[in-house]
């Protein structure tokens, strides 16, 4: 199946973006969101944060820190965003060891899951990662919605499985910058396996757009 895009000049994107986000935020129900400096900007673009007010809010992925941490996406977002709210927010508990952490958020979430989030935005990376889910990594093929990883920068993290990730009924993959073009070729390309290119795992998702900005849509153009 093809990825739907959207594609806006870098200038706007975070205002465009964050229009598009709280334009498809449902009355009722359940919402993934991902760190990231991309992320970020969207944050702190978002004006209608009472359109939050009485959702469930999930992360996509989490650094293994507490979540006053520098690091922490839980941090970052509720100080943009997330703490004017309202909305029912569901942290993954990075401060515990791993294994345990992970157990801990599949639990927590599990009946969220099951119902179907309506809406996820999730990052992607220069290596076609999604989440925290990088190449070759054991957690692709976890049966589970939470697995503790390794992080290529060293630090051990959580992240939504696949599984999670496609109970999901709306995904946008938020992606920003010329250094990730070559990755939105190989995920649009449709040539390799999750194992190698982790944002292939959405391919036979019905609902999954690419938002990019003009420099990652670069190689589209050569299409």
């Amino acid at each position: 199946m093809s990825f739907a895009t959207e594609v806006w000049p870098e200038d706007v994107f975070a205002a465009r973006m964050a229009e598009r986000i709280t334009s498809r935020l449902p009355a009722s129900g359940a919402v993934v969101i991902t760190g990231g400096t991309t992320a970020a900007k969207v944050y702190a673009a978002l004006d209608d944060v009472g359109a939050w007010a009485g959702l469930d809010v999930l992360f996509s992925d989490e650094r293994c820190v507490p979540p006053g941490h520098p690091e922490s996406n839980h941090k970052m977002a509720t100080e943009l965003f997330l703490g004017r709210t309202g909305a029912t927010v569901h942290r993954m508990p990075g401060e515990l060891e791993p294994a345990l952490g992970a157990r801990r958020y599949h639990d927590e979430i599990a009946e969220i899951v099951v119902g179907g989030p309506h809406l996820a935005f999730m990052g992607m990376g220069a290596d076609c990662h999604v989440g925290a889910l990088y190449p070759g990594s054991p957690a692709l093929d976890d049966p589970n919605y939470c697995a503790a990883v390794d992080r290529p920068d060293g630090m051990q993290g959580l992240t939504l499985t696949p599984t999670a990730m496609l109970a999901c009924e709306v995904i946008d993959l938020i992606v920003t910058g010329e250094e990730k073009a070559e990755a939105v070729a190989r995920v649009v390309g449709g040539a390799e396996l999750p194992m190698t290119c982790p944002a292939r795992v959405l391919a036979d998702h019905p609902r999954v757009t690419l938002c990019l900005d003009e420099p990652a849509a670069k190689s589209l153009d050569k299409s």
